[in-house]
């Protein structure tokens, strides 16, 4: 919020350099009311802004007080992290921070710096300038010490190439060579290996292999199974529409029927089996069968297939 309102040239309203106006001699009314609206309408924006990024437990406090220096005071008092419980709270969160497999060291560095920015809130003002070149030379590099040491064990060949370089190098420094060093090695998870992680844990060891119901989304029995389903089709519960009783069912008659190429062959096969079995005619009719069959004959091949010898006489003359 600092850097925003020294952004806006409202800063020295909250440090009280700017205080509400007061009428000069000679003066005119029109030119104090300007005046006075100018700064009314400046001091009542920082205000608003305190109310935005702040949660009701916090703005509602800010009824009672008229300037923007009052409320930020009022913040200063309650919420500065200066007190040594605080301290104590943000070192030890600090110490025990430590990186995940597979976060990113931007997200790291991120978490990390958020607790810094909180602890700088109470570190000791120094006028000197070279006093304040050296404690923050000082504190930069304690912060490179506590990043290096929250890394995995993946790091640990470039924090000893960090560790060893004389002088020590910035934080900056030293974040941009391991920013190379994770894309060298590749070390950031897909993040399919974590959506497929997940739906393989979805289930619990105990109950994969049994039923499982995505309606109702419990075990024992299958979808189909399902007490609460409803079937489109005739619209009750307890089944679905492939199992609906409702629909007229498909008739079995066209399994006892044959196919027309199939069904002549045993009924030839049959009829000619009833003539063999039951019909015996005489020598007489069948020289007459034989004799008609002749004379309806008009190729030498039908000839051909009758046996019979070249003296003109049937196999039953022949003794």
């Amino acid at each position: 919020m600092r850097s925003f309102l020294k952004g806006r040239k409202l800063w020295r309203y909250i440090t009280g350099d700017i205080t509400l106006p007061q009428k000069v001699t000679d003066e005119t009314d029109k030119k104090y009311v300007d005046r006075l609206e100018d700064w009314d309408r400046k001091n009542h924006q920082i205000i608003t802004w305190f109310r935005n990024t702040s949660i009701p437990s916090i703005h509602l406090q800010f009824g009672r007080y008229e300037t923007a220096k009052e409320v930020w005071d009022l913040l200063a008092a309650k919420y500065t992290t200066s007190d040594l419980s605080s301290q104590y709270q943000l070192w030890e969160e600090l110490h025990t921070l430590k990186q995940e497999r597979g976060e990113s060291i931007t997200s790291f560095y991120a978490k990390m710096e958020a607790i810094w920015d909180q602890l700088a809130l109470s570190e000791p003002t120094f006028n000197d300038t070279a006093d304040i070149g050296k404690y923050i030379e000082y504190r930069d590099k304690m912060r490179l010490i506590q990043f290096l040491m929250a890394l995995t064990d993946d790091f640990e060949p470039c924090r000893a190439s960090l560790l060893h370089q004389s002088p020590l190098p910035t934080l900056d420094r030293a974040l941009s060579r391991l920013l190379f060093d994770e894309t060298r090695l590749g070390l950031l998870k897909p993040q399919r290996d974590t959506t497929v992680a997940a739906a393989i844990n979805k289930f619990p060891s105990s109950k994969r292999g049994q039923k499982y119901c995505r309606h109702c989304n419990k075990y024992e029995h299958a979808l189909y199974e399902c007490n609460l389903i409803e079937c489109h089709k005739c619209k009750q519960k307890g089944h679905i529409a492939p199992n609906c009783t409702s629909l007229p069912q498909r008739s079995d008659k066209w399994k006892t029927q044959s196919k027309p190429n199939q069904s002549s062959k045993p009924v030839v096969v049959a009829a000619t089996a009833n003539e063999d079995t039951s019909v015996h005619p005489s020598i007489g009719n069948l020289e007459t069968l034989l004799r008609q069959m002749i004379s309806s004959s008009s190729t030498s091949t039908t000839l051909s297939t009758i046996p019979g010898s070249t003296d003109g006489t049937t196999s039953w003359d022949r003794p």
